[in-house]
């Protein structure tokens, strides 16, 4: 943890994939969603963004392992701009990536089809729920700007996980998160 209390966002990075750490922040919720903050350090700085998550989700696989189709969530995750601390958690990610060290903006949103990687019944308020986050994979789809992460969100304790499902996928989410105006990827 950095002075702030903040994790340091890559600490828990194994060689060859970058996984990022987060403190939650700000949890509040409606009828529908959750909503929080996210925070982390990265070089002596904060970076993070604001996220909203489905308050209602369930486990995304029956007894037999396969998907349980209305329990597929479109617009299951969003995550927001929360300002100049986005901008960085954008550029430390493309650091991170090996896709140099520019500064770059983020999306004021970007929209994610959400699965929870559970059977059954879930309370995301009182229990770890690992998802698996699919992004630009909307119609028309367009193989190369689609990809995967997994997004872990552990409430009860106040962290989330977000980890690289595979290192292919590190172009399309630095361009489905760069705002377009700064768009180096």
């Amino acid at each position: 943890m950095d002075k702030h209390g903040n994790p340091i966002l890559d600490q828990y990075s194994e060689e060859g994939f970058v996984d990022l750490t987060f403190r939650i922040s700000d949890l509040s919720g409606d009828r529908k969603y959750f909503r929080f903050h996210l925070a982390a350090a990265h070089q002596q700085q904060v970076v993070g963004m604001d996220v909203q998550v489905v308050k209602g989700i369930q486990g995304g696989f029956d007894a037999q392992m396969d998907l349980v189709k209305n329990h597929v969530y479109r617009l299951g995750v969003r995550f927001f701009r929360s300002g100049p601390e986005s901008d960085r958690l954008i550029s430390a990610i493309a650091e991170l990536y090996g896709q140099g060290d520019l500064p770059r903006k983020m999306v004021n949103e970007e929209t994610f089809t959400a699965i929870a990687l559970h059977q059954g019944r879930l309370d995301l308020k009182n229990e770890a729920v690992k998802l698996k986050i699919f992004g630009q994979d909307g119609e028309p789809f367009n193989e190369d700007e689609y990809y995967e992460s997994f997004f872990n969100i552990d409430l009860p304790n106040g962290f989330v996980f977000w980890n690289e499902k595979d290192s292919d996928y590190r172009l399309p989410l630095l361009r489905g998160l760069t705002a377009q105006s700064s768009a180096n990827c």
